[in-house]
């Protein structure tokens, strides 16, 4: 019983499909959707067809109905003839556009017959000049009168390419609107590329770095894929080009997926972190990028398509494996790009697959590689913006290290005059007090050979410690070198020097250093000079250091400004 049911509804099914195939399309009401399930078509087998013998193949019922809104023959596929019947029920003629949405068909021919009698043919395709075409536009339109009554169509389609048919019958003015709808679309898409690829583009001129003009190439390349299998390039860049129009569209997509295999290994540092893997990508895209020269130098336009369509294919899910890669080795930033490549992944595949036929063609399958893309781009940018920001983090982290003494954390000798600098120039140009303090800690290479380096060290952390206790708040305070510590006193003349050095000094003499051995005594000497009559920051440092030399000839632990031994040692 329930087989019967499911023959029935199969005939009933088949019944409905002969049915919608063969029903006219009124010019009464508009046809907003593409009209292929009311198509019947026939593909050559043994030769070329006549007009007449293809009319009345479709009249005797040799023609296989249209069983999708597009029509797909995939790559490669025998020239097709399509067939409907237009219905004016008016007594006036009525005037439709017919449009092919489909931009890199090579030649296509349309018969329009009324009552037998041949009333229109007309010729187009990419292999003749863009200029030649009878509506300007993209794709291949025409403007069709139709008698009343009953009109037959035939259209004859031979390529190479995919062999897509979107076919729309509608009013100039639905047509019209339609096209502009679909303008401001791309126009919104290629806007916002360009305006990163310019982005990226200045960011290379102005910064450097590899990542931003392989991210830019691999955005403009997209672009001008795009822009070739849409046929805005036969519009806008080449229209006087048939040859290149013919092979745009493999060199261009393979060039797409070069271009984004070369960012994915600049921009995840493959040959740092995997240099095997960055050599497989090489030679995965050498060995589709020969195989395309050899297509093209032979002329087999077939093959070329076929290598490029997979490679592209391809090339979706090796990016996705890359993204990876790089998350599991812990990179950070490889998250978003993970996530960019799989978008990208999904849209391309989605539009390959539709166009080879595999899934239904329409306008969200066709288009899926540019929404995939727009996520891809936007993610990879902020991925772009993450490394940026990271590496200027890393950058002012690394900029910090090298002006700090790694062992007290005081500013090294490096940072000292960088930071005095202004400091002094403002000194000298106004004739403001300014003095150097000098200190070394007594007896510390007897500390380091008897009781060894970590007990040194030790010393000098305890030390510096205090220094940044005391000095004040606009005071200088560097380790010179060794176990001598420096402080610049801008607006502090020699005596209030010479006190505040003081102060140093019994602070240091009121520590003890706890190591290993046991508690230890620390004492420093401490030289002190004024600016006065020193013309340069380092005679003054000299003259602070003649002053040091001083304190340690007199007996150590003592501070002597001047010359002179101000402060005795308690």
């Amino acid at each position: 019983m329930l087989n019967l049911v499911l023959r029935v509804l199969g005939a009933l099914a088949c019944v409905w499909a002969a049915h919608a195939a063969g029903a006219p399309l009124s010019t009464a009401v508009e046809h907003p959707a593409a009209v292929g399930r009311a198509t019947t078509f026939l593909q050559e087998q043994q030769g070329r067809l006549e007009w007449r013998a293809a009319l009345a193949a479709a009249r005797a019922g040799r023609f296989a109905p249209g069983s999708s809104p597009v029509l797909n023959f995939g790559i490669g596929a025998a020239p097709a003839w399509i067939h409907f019947t237009v219905d004016n029920p008016s007594k006036a003629v009525a005037q439709r556009r017919l449009s092919i949405e489909t931009a890199w068909l090579d030649r296509i021919e349309v018969f329009v017959v009324q009552q037998g009698r041949l009333v229109a043919h007309r010729l187009a395709g990419d292999r003749l000049p863009y200029a030649a075409r009878e509506v300007v536009g993209r794709y291949f339109v025409f403007d069709t009168v139709f008698a009343p009554g009953a009109s037959d169509v035939l259209i004859r389609i031979e390529t190479p390419d995919p062999m897509v048919i979107p076919l729309y019958l509608q009013s100039s003015e639905a047509a019209a609107a339609r096209q502009t709808r679909q303008e401001l679309s791309y126009g919104a898409v290629y806007g916002f590329l360009f305006a990163l690829l310019v982005y990226n583009a200045i960011l290379y001129a102005s910064l450097g770095g590899a990542r931003y003009i392989s991210y830019a190439f691999y955005l403009a390349m997209f672009m001008l894929m795009n822009i070739a299998y849409t046929g805005h390039g036969y519009a806008w860049l080449w229209p006087e080009s048939t040859v290149w129009q013919q092979w745009s569209n493999p060199v261009l997509m393979y060039l797409y997926g070069a271009a984004g295999l070369l960012f994915a290994v600049r921009f995840l540092d493959l040959g740092v972190f995997f240099p095997r893997v960055r050599r497989a990508v090489f030679v995965y895209s050498a060995a589709f990028g020969t195989a395309l020269v050899a297509a093209v130098a032979a002329g087999r336009q077939v093959a070329a398509l076929w290598v490029s369509f997979s490679f592209v294919f391809l090339f979706t899910g090796l990016m996705l494996a890359l993204g990876l890669i790089a998350v599991r080795a812990g990179q950070k930033p490889a998250r978003y790009f993970l996530i960019a490549a799989l978008a990208a992944m999904v849209g391309a595949a989605l539009t390959t697959l539709s166009t080879w036929g595999f899934v239904p063609h329409n306008a969200w399958t066709f288009r899926a590689v540019e929404v995939g893309m727009l996520f891809d781009a936007t993610l990879l940018a902020l991925a772009l913006a993450y490394q940026f920001r990271v590496g200027q983090e890393q950058q002012l982290r690394a900029e910090q290290l090298a002006q700090l003494d790694p062992l007290t954390g005081l500013n090294n000798r490096r940072a000292f005059y960088g930071m005095t600098a202004a400091a002094w120039s403002n000194a000298l140009r106004h004739a403001h007090a300014t003095s150097v303090l000098l200190l070394d800690i007594d007896h510390f290479k007897q500390i380091n050979d008897r009781y060894g380096h970590a007990e040194g060290d030790a010393v000098l952390k305890t030390v510096a410690g205090a220094l940044k206790q005391s000095v004040r708040q606009g005071d200088v305070l560097a380790r010179w070198g060794g176990e001598e510590f420096i402080v610049f006193l801008p607006e502090t003349g020699l005596r209030d020097a010479a006190l505040l050095a003081e102060r140093l000094r019994v602070s240091i003499a009121a520590l003890s250093v706890t190591g290993r051995v046991g508690t230890m005594a620390v004492t420093a000497s401490i030289g002190v000079a004024e600016r006065a009559d020193h013309a340069t920051l380092d005679s003054l440092i000299a003259a602070a250091d003649a002053c040091l030399f001083a304190s340690k000839q007199q007996g150590r632990n003592r501070v002597t400004s001047g010359g002179q031994t101000r402060v005795a040692a308690a």
